[in-house]
């Protein structure tokens, strides 16, 4: 393909690895958005209607802030993404073009040569991956941290407010036990549902 059109480099590149890491990305974002949206509706109107509308508000602001902090966290991840699939399209170049002029190299005895430009990308290469791994690893370590274990943290407290203000208008007027007695009822009702 390159003999006869020059203006796309590292075709190959791109038929076969790009178009792979695209489609799993189709479908990661497809599924990745279809089930959480749902599951936010059916939460905010349960919550809603059990807690009143302060409970999903503080919700939401959370999952706002987390989602803000998140997404400029992610920032350098297309700047890395675009510099391995550089990396990776030079390295896959250079392999073909040994391949195709192998009886050259063999004939002037370049393989020192050769060996030193394909020892060369491969270093980028690896050494670019090992950063762009470590990045992830950092982001899926505080993703983890941000998306699970602080939204329970906000997620109890939010479920909490009505028990522990004494003027909450769903428990107004009722004494401790009764209030013990609501909360136990509906965190065993939260425990079904999942939240």
């Amino acid at each position: 393909m390159s003999n006869l059109d020059n203006r796309i480099a590292n075709a190959d590149q791109l038929l076969t690895t790009d178009i792979d890491k695209f489609c799993e990305s189709a479908t990661d974002l497809y599924s990745n958005i279809s089930k959480p949206i749902l599951d936010i509706f059916i939460y905010v109107y349960r919550l809603s209607v059990t807690l009143g509308a302060k409970t999903p508000s503080i919700l939401m602001i959370y999952l706002l802030v987390a989602g803000v902090f998140l997404t400029r966290l992610r920032r350098p991840t297309g700047r890395l993404t675009v510099e391995e699939q550089k990396l990776e399209g030079e390295f896959r170049y250079v392999n073909s073009r040994l391949i195709t002029n192998s009886e050259e190299v063999a004939f002037y005895q370049g393989n020192t040569r050769e060996k030193l430009t394909l020892l060369a990308s491969y270093s980028k290469l690896r050494s670019h991956l090992r950063k762009f791994l470590e990045f992830r690893v950092g982001m899926g370590i505080v993703d983890n941290l941000v998306g699970k274990y602080f939204a329970s943290i906000v997620g109890f407290y939010a479920v909490s407010i009505p028990f522990f203000t004494p003027n909450h208008p769903m428990l107004s007027g009722e004494n401790s036990g009764k209030r013990l007695q609501v909360s136990s009822r509906k965190t065993h009702c939260g425990y079904k549902l999942g939240i």
